[in-house]
């Protein structure tokens, strides 16, 4: 038996009490995230930043458009602990096949851990999003042919290079939080007491040494993720699960690193 597939089960037999209240946090977390983005939009709608026949922001608009998104993301960072909260819900049912609906707040009690959650997740976020921006080939494409999928699809040569580069670029993202988001994350959720630069720089040689292992487990999980792309039902069942194979992979991977002093 593989090793990824000792880790699903394992994941599985750490899921099988705790799927409810792990799907319901995971669909508290949803419901804001989309709330924000709504507000988002109905603030461009109601201040007539936004075409309502295009969907698009307006030539004039784009500064008052700017700072409504400005805004929605400060809401975002500041909420973003039950993210961490989510992390600790895995990490708990990974440890101790046992977490409760409290732990998606664990991150609010104290202003201490609160504000250093925050330093974390802005850190963190700020390195992704440089190298996101930076190697993200679907915009450089979209700026070369002077288009982007958002003009619709047709049946021609740049097209299909915009989806291809689109791809690329999601495939792009999806290395960027393994190298440099993933593990700091679940060893943040494992244990809190460790200086917040431990957790922003610390493990970025630990994610690069174990970057194989990680990619394999999510490529086993390819057909969960093809499936949640085109149905949303069945990604409240495959983020619970992919999501808990990985803490337990990190729980093994950090337990076999610790003489190295990572954790």
């Amino acid at each position: 038996m593989s090793t990824e597939k000792v880790i699903k089960n394992q994941a599985k037999d750490s899921l099988k009490n705790n799927w409810s209240v792990i799907i319901a946090a995971v669909l508290a977390v949803c419901a804001l995230a989309l709330l924000i983005d709504a507000l988002m939009y109905g603030f461009g709608f109601f201040t007539k930043s936004i075409d309502t026949d295009t969907g698009l922001v307006k030539e004039g608009k784009k500064l008052t458009f700017t700072l409504i998104a400005c805004g929605a993301l400060a809401v975002t960072v500041l909420i973003s602990p039950l993210i961490n909260g989510l992390f600790k819900m895995f990490g708990n049912t990974s440890l101790y096949n046992r977490t409760e609906i409290s732990d998606l707040f664990f991150f609010f009690k104290g202003a201490h851990r609160y504000f250093k959650t925050l330093i974390i997740n802005i850190t963190l976020l700020f390195i992704f999003s440089v190298l996101a921006y930076g190697l993200d080939v679907y915009s450089y494409a979209c700026y070369v042919l002077g288009a982007s999928l958002k003009s619709g699809f047709q049946f021609d040569i740049n097209t299909f290079i915009l989806i291809g580069a689109f791809l690329i670029s999601v495939i792009i993202k999806v290395l960027i939080y393994l190298l440099f988001v993933h593990f700091p994350l679940v060893a943040y959720s494992f244990n809190d007491s460790m200086p917040a630069s431990k957790y922003m720089f610390g493990y970025i040689g630990f994610s690069f040494r174990h970057f194989a292992k990680t990619f394999k487990l999510v490529l086993s999980f390819f057909g969960w993720i093809v499936l949640s792309c085109a149905l949303v039902v069945p990604a409240f069942y495959a983020l619970p699960y992919l999501m808990t194979s990985m803490t337990t992979s990190a729980k093994w991977l950090f337990s076999l690193e610790r003489n190295r002093g990572v954790i």
